[in-house]
């Protein structure tokens, strides 16, 4: 049935392992993974991984020149090569896909082999045996699909649902299989990358080099079927938009793609160009702004004017409408009415009814004057306080819309140096008085007079004696001494140098240096002189001879001695010294001769600063105790 899709050339491997196989010297039989059923549904199980475990050969297969057909006799329906819906139509085999249909698979031979364009496989029937079989191959190739699993038979468990036509998926997808030279596919056939259904990386597949897959007697049978897509451009060449549809095997071969042709949206409650939008460029624009234009689906296009849309409500413009800007509104300047009594006279301006306020003030202190939108003017009395003409009165308050006083004005300044009076025409006044004791109330002055009205006296002397503070008065502290500027000064203590003014005070200077560098004397310098005293220290004072290979360092007369450091650490691998910066130092030995303290060793060598055993001597040595030596042990 399908030995013309069969190429004639066989590698020279191939052919090895087919006489092989015919000799028994390999085993020829395969346990491979479920596949498809027999009604050409995937199994669960199957996965591209697992698939691809299989390596794929060129299209040859190898047979046993007497017995390998894995046919029998032919007594439909039941038998191999007998038509079937499903298993249970081949007892003892399985319905298994091929190109003329569904049909019941043939055993294997004795020697595990199978016709030409057959495959030997383990199939697991609907009852649940396995059984060998002969599988066909390519069942499936070529047939419309919707996923790559559908693809998939025993004997091609690489397929995958491409694009076999060049177009990207336009015209369908078709079964194909995995490749990577041509003579790996059938007759008519190329190894050529194609995208796959479910948009992963391209491989190389079997596609027909003509681009064309015709339905299959077994894609009948499946009622087999792919998707397909309809593009269509403008006139400028811009995509309008791509429509999905299906296309069918059928009893006259692969129907048209049902897809409908893309088309520019319009008002018509459909998806024209099938972005899963409608009516989105609905075109209903009238090109007149004074309508509103509307999409109303199946319906098509509404154009409604907008007539009193266009009332802005403002009786100061006129209302109407311009075919191309829309909407307008043009003030006037009529006489109006703005329903406040507090203007006058009302007229329209810049699109807005306003008037002049109305003045209601009357000029009197003593009434309040206000103006009520719905009335106009309004005066009432007050009580409030007022000014009347007489500058020697106070208090004055408004009463009956007039306003009067009756208290004096106080005219007393409390100014010991004037004296005070009341003019009507100008309130109070007040003329020097000189020459009289007075207090300004400043206590930074002493001695004071009056003299042109006024209060004054002499500065008080704030003089602390001190050059290194600025002296002043301050009425609320009295004498203040703040920090002058820096500058040379004298402490008093004649054992400082170069003594300086800071924050306020005479500051001491460097101390005067009597250091001798003897720590077993005590230097000192007297105030009084300036001079330096050297005295000796008490005998056995701590201190410090320099050097830290000694240690109880003590005063000895005026020499500074200490008792020797010992840094032998009892280690025979160590070499000990002292320097007198850093102290005791500690040297690893290695390779020295030391005692292991072991009696059935010889001498022990210094490894890294660390005694390792000797060689142990001959067991049964004597040693201590009446022992004998075991090992390095003494037992």
């Amino acid at each position: 049935m399908l030995r013309s899709l069969m190429l004639p050339v066989v590698s020279h491997a191939r052919a090895l392992a087919a006489i092989a196989c015919l000799t028994g010297a390999l085993g020829c039989g395969s346990d491979d993974a479920l596949l498809t059923k027999g009604n050409g549904t995937a199994d669960a199980g199957l996965t591209d991984a697992a698939a691809k475990a299989d390596t794929v050969a060129p299209v040859q297969d190898v047979v046993d020149a007497k017995d390998s057909t894995g046919e029998t006799a032919q007594t439909c329906p039941g038998s191999p090569g007998c038509a079937c819906k499903a298993d249970k139509d081949c007892p003892g085999s399985a319905c298994l896909p091929a190109k003329a249909g569904k049909k019941c698979s043939a055993p294997c031979n004795a020697n595990g082999l199978c016709s030409p364009g057959h495959l030997c496989k383990s199939v697991v029937a609907s009852d649940g045996k396995t059984y060998k079989l002969c599988v066909e191959r390519f069942a499936r190739l070529c047939e419309p699909c919707t996923d790559s699993m559908f693809c998939k038979t025993y004997a091609e468990q690489t397929s995958h649902c491409v694009a076999s036509s060049g177009d990207k998926g336009a015209g369908g997808f078709f079964c194909a299989n995995i490749c990577d030279t041509t003579d790996q596919c059938p007759s008519g056939f190329s190894c050529a990358e194609t995208p796959n259904f479910e948009g992963g990386p391209t491989e190389k597949h079997c596609i027909p080099q003509d681009g064309i897959c015709p339905c299959s007697p077994l894609a009948l049978a499946d009622t087999a079927k792919t998707s397909c897509t309809k593009t269509a451009k403008d006139g400028s060449g811009a995509t309008i938009g791509t429509c999905k549809g299906t296309r069918l095997c059928e009893k006259g071969g692969l129907s048209d793609c049902n897809a409908n042709i893309p088309a520019l949206e319009t008002c018509n409650g459909l998806d024209d160009d099938c972005d899963a939008k409608t009516d989105e460029e609905q075109g209903c624009d009238d090109k007149d702004a004074c309508t509103v234009d509307a999409c109303t689906g199946k319906d098509g296009c509404t154009h409604t004017p907008l007539g009193s849309k266009c009332d802005d409500g403002n009786l100061c413009t006129t209302d109407g409408c311009d075919p191309k800007s829309g909407c307008t509104h043009v003030n006037h300047t009529d006489p109006c009415d703005d329903s406040n009594a507090c203007t006058k006279p009302d007229a329209c301006k810049g699109g807005v009814c306003a008037g002049e306020a109305v003045n209601c003030d009357d000029n009197n202190p003593c009434t309040d004057q206000t103006c009520k939108t719905t009335s106009g003017c309004l005066v009432v009395e007050n009580t409030d306080p007022c000014k009347d003409s007489d500058a020697c009165t106070t208090n004055d308050k408004c009463k009956n819309g007039k306003c009067s006083g009756a208290v004096l004005v106080n005219c007393d300044d409390k100014n010991p140096c004037t004296k005070d009076a009341c003019l009507p025409a100008v309130g109070c006044t007040a003329t020097a008085d000189d020459g009289g004791a007075c207090n300004d109330n400043n206590p930074c002055t002493e001695k004071d007079v009056c003299g042109g009205g006024s209060c004054s006296g002499a500065p008080l002397s704030c003089d602390d004696g001190s050059p290194c503070t600025l002296d002043a008065c301050d009425k609320d502290k009295l004498c203040t001494h703040t920090a002058g500027p820096t500058g040379p000064c004298e402490d008093g203590n004649l054992c400082t140098v170069g003594d300086t003014c800071a924050s306020g005070s005479c500051q001491p200077g460097k101390p005067t240096v009597c250091q001798d560098n003897n720590p077993c004397t005590l230097e000192s310098c007297v105030p009084t002189s300036g001079k330096c005293n050297n005295a000796l220290a008490a005998q056995g004072s701590p201190c410090d001879d320099g050097t830290a290979c000694t240690f109880g360092d003590g005063c000895i007369g005026a020499n500074c001695e200490g008792t020797a450091v010992s840094c032998d650490d009892q280690n025979p691998c160590t070499e000990n010294t002292c320097d007198k910066t850093e102290g005791c130092k500690t040297k690893l030995l290695t390779g020295a001769i030391c005692d292991d303290k072991l009696e059935c060793t010889g001498d022990g060598s210094c490894k890294s600063g660390a005694c390792v055993a000797g060689t142990a001597v001959p067991n049964g040595t004597p040693c201590s105790g009446g022992k004998t030596c075991s090992g390095v042990l003494c037992k």
